[in-house]
């Protein structure tokens, strides 16, 4: 029950998010958003660790992976994808990003010897084709003879990279550092790589005047980074990094709910089809994880 409502609610949160984000578009460089977004939640993570007396000292191994955690699942992703976004739409992006459950499989073998079991690439595979139907029309309208391409190549590459994030939380070392400490160090690692990149960017830091930027910022900060990511890496340890991907499938489908109801969205039978097809994939990770669990 515990990872079910784990599961439920980071898909439940950042499905959100996707709605949040747009909020923060305007006046403040998206680089510079992504360095309030992480400086918010590594404060409030190190509070909550020294409220609780958390040792926080670690070995340099361990602080290894906490900055590659950071660089990789917290920074250049994110970085990534708000770049990639410029170029494609919110559903080519979704697409793309589904793919996060295959490339958790394939490095989960790769670097962490876990076996691929076929339950586990056919509810993969019964999630991305289901976003792909979802998502139909803007796959047909994609045109790789202009920036399309470029931006999709972006996606994919941080797709990668989150891949790279997730399987460095399934190591042994990850696994042995408690989830709180870990994720505060990962954050206060990933706030310095988005402070480097903003710089890199030659876009100047400035604030919003609206309120609805701030309202989006809490959210984002608390909900979709510290309270979602430490579900992420809990789920990551209980259930393996190939099963946790999914998520990344069944996040657009809250999106599209959310934005049935505050844009207008019409549901077509391809999309209905498609929402099937993801839910079934889904069923398919849960009975799969209580036939034979495996952690990875």
């Amino acid at each position: 029950m515990r990872i079910a409502l784990a599961f439920a609610a980071c898909v439940l949160i950042w499905g959100s998010t996707w709605y949040a984000i747009e909020w923060q578009l305007g006046y403040v460089a998206k680089e510079w958003s992504l360095v309030y977004r992480y400086a918010i939640a590594a404060v409030i993570m190190l509070g909550w660790c020294r409220f609780k007396r958390v040792n926080m000292r670690f070995s340099g191994r361990e602080h290894i992976h906490m900055l590659g955690l950071g660089l990789f699942l917290f920074s250049g992703n994110y970085v990534l994808v708000y770049w990639g976004t410029e170029y494609l739409t919110s559903g080519l992006v979704a697409v793309t990003f589904s793919l996060l459950t295959f490339l958790n499989i394939v490095n989960a073998r790769v670097f962490l010897n876990t076996p691929i079991q076929k339950e586990t690439i056919l509810a993969a595979l019964l999630g991305v084709l289901g976003l792909a139907l979802v998502f139909k029309p803007e796959i047909q309208a994609l045109n790789l003879s202009d920036t399309t391409a470029f931006g999709l190549l972006v996606c994919l590459i941080s797709t990668l990279i989150a891949s790279w994030g997730n399987t460095i939380a399934g190591t042994k070392t990850a696994k042995s550092i408690p989830i709180l400490p870990f994720n505060t160090w990962s954050m206060g690692y990933g706030t310095l790589c988005n402070l480097l990149f903003a710089l890199m960017s030659g876009e100047a830091p400035s604030l919003d005047p609206r309120p609805e930027y701030y309202l989006a910022l809490f959210h984002l900060s608390v909900f979709g980074t510290v309270i979602a990511f430490s579900l992420l890496l809990w789920l990551l340890a209980e259930i393996g990094v190939a099963r946790a991907g999914y998520i990344a499938v069944m996040t657009p489908l809250v999106a599209l709910i959310i934005s049935s109801v505050f844009e207008g969205y019409i549901w077509t039978g391809f999309a209905a089809t498609g929402v099937a097809l993801m839910l079934s994939g889904n069923l398919l990770m849960v009975v799969q994880h209580r036939k034979a669990p495996a952690k990875a």
